[in-house]
């Protein structure tokens, strides 16, 4: 189930409000997980007892380690058992078609295995092994309480996309038996779903159209098109990208504060940046916290040398490459990045200082390159070829068409993902007639795009 079908907005969502406004507030985390059940089988059946088993065993690990002294051995072994199941379990999932592909090849058999990736399985395993972290190293207590637990892992909200929220941040919540929906808070989550809804179905969605005619089963393909349409076709998809992700993130958030949640922003106008360090700050920001928290800083970070240090950003940018896919264009993004990363740490970072309008620019350049990257999956378009359409002119269909069809699209998603209607939104909120009006027609119309489409899966839901 998407959040942009109407299946989710016409029918889930109105009875899922309904049901956990209605209940005591005492139940209402055991009314939440009943509903994330329903959501999750719904959406893939199969997959729900894996889910389910997770929770329970990564439960008891916890609880387990609790009960062990600090830095003692047997409290140290728990977490090592419990962290191998999840991260053999995560990466024979997503990786496990490429294993059985390669021992075809070696021993000329026909192996299939894992060939589906389980709903929010690379979101809600980055959870659990956040949380086993965080009760080894003692920045939590593990919890007792099996329902308050599951929620947490498993709330429909964020089971999609992510955000990647920590327990520590939404532990205080989950407590509150007491807790109140206010109307400020309905208010707050409602505008950033309708918000949210609107950037994935009309501006992320007629993004992707432009893109597909380049690089999709039926489009023009890399060897027909222009360097120009080239270049406009892979900026479509980086606004295209930026727009369904943070949109669903949006929408995740908003959910989460119609029922009293509060979730950490994951995406600050990264296309603002003026330097690529920037830019990551602000793209996917729990992500690329996870990565830091539980993987940089452990390795060390910076604190043990200038080589350890560049080893530690290499193992970061090889499992980020990793974690969003499992075709070699992948890994090469993730060097592409720790490669420019790299670059500015040592050499650039004095002159991005000074010149941050040419940083800007800068920025872009590298960000769009990488996504082109990103894109070239090989299955219809490889890296190479993108790269060298991008870098070296050549003629083939012009871009004027897709100008004269897109222009618009392109001038408002511009607009959206540097801020503007943030910008108008803050100007309205003293005037609350207004913003409802506008809240309405802007719900109406993408309502009239999810009714017309075939409901187009976040992007990110298959990383």
């Amino acid at each position: 189930m998407l959040f942009n079908s109407v299946t989710f907005i016409l029918y889930f969502l109105p009875a899922a409000l309904l049901v956990y406004y209605m209940v005591p507030n005492k139940f209402k985390n055991a009314v939440l997980l009943l509903e994330s059940f329903v959501f999750y089988a719904f959406s893939d059946m199969r997959y729900l007892p894996l889910a389910v088993s997770l929770v329970m065993i990564n439960y008891l690990f916890a609880r387990a380690m609790g009960s062990r002294p600090s830095g003692s051995k047997s409290r140290r072994a728990l977490l090592v058992v419990a962290l191998i199941i999840d991260i053999l379990l995560l990466a024979a999932f997503k990786y496990g078609s490429c294993l059985s592909g390669l021992l075809n090849r070696i021993m000329r058999g026909d192996v299939t295995f894992l060939d589906v990736l389980p709903l929010g399985i690379s979101y809600y395993m980055f959870k659990l092994i956040s949380y086993l972290c965080d009760v080894y190293t003692g920045k939590c207590e593990p919890e007792e309480n099996i329902i308050d637990f599951s929620v947490y892992v498993l709330m429909y909200q964020q089971i999609l996309v992510g955000p990647i929220i920590r327990y520590t941040d939404i532990r205080d919540a989950l407590k509150d038996k007491d807790r109140h929906v206010t109307p400020e808070e309905v208010r707050q989550g409602t505008r950033l779903f309708v918000y949210g809804l609107a950037k994935k179905v009309i501006l992320a969605d007629t993004m992707g159209m432009l893109w597909s005619q380049l690089a999709g089963a039926d489009g023009i393909g890399i060897a027909k098109a222009s360097s120009a349409l080239v270049w406009l076709a892979v900026l479509a998809y980086s606004l295209q990208l930026y727009l369904d992700f943070s949109g669903y993130s949006e929408m995740s958030n908003g959910l989460s504060c119609m029922m009293g949640f509060s979730c950490k922003q994951n995406f600050a106008y990264p296309y603002l940046s003026c330097s690529v360090t920037q830019f990551w700050r602000r793209w996917h920001i729990t992500l690329s916290e996870w990565f830091r928290d539980y993987v940089y800083i452990p390795l060390g970070g910076n604190r043990k040398g200038t080589w350890r240090h560049i080893l530690n950003m290499l193992i970061v940018w090889v499992l980020t490459g990793i974690w969003h896919g499992r075709t070699v264009n992948f890994l090469i993004w993730g060097v592409y990045y720790f490669v420019i990363l790299l670059l500015e740490k040592y050499v650039l970072k004095a002159l991005l200082d000074k010149q941050r309008f040419a940083g800007h620019i800068y920025t872009l350049f590298v960000a769009v390159t990488g996504w082109g990257i990103f894109a070239a999956d090989g299955v219809q378009i490889a890296v190479w070829p993108l790269l060298k359409k991008m870098f070296v002119f050549s003629s083939g269909v012009s871009v004027l068409y897709f100008i004269r069809c897109y222009g618009v699209a392109l001038i408002l998603s511009v607009a959206v993902s540097g801020g503007l209607y943030k910008k108008v939104q803050k100007k309205m909120e003293d005037k609350r007639w207004l913003e409802t009006l506008c809240l309405g027609f802007i719900f109406v119309l993408s309502l009239a795009y999810v009714v017309g489409s075939t409901g187009q899966a976040a992007l990110y839901a298959g990383f």
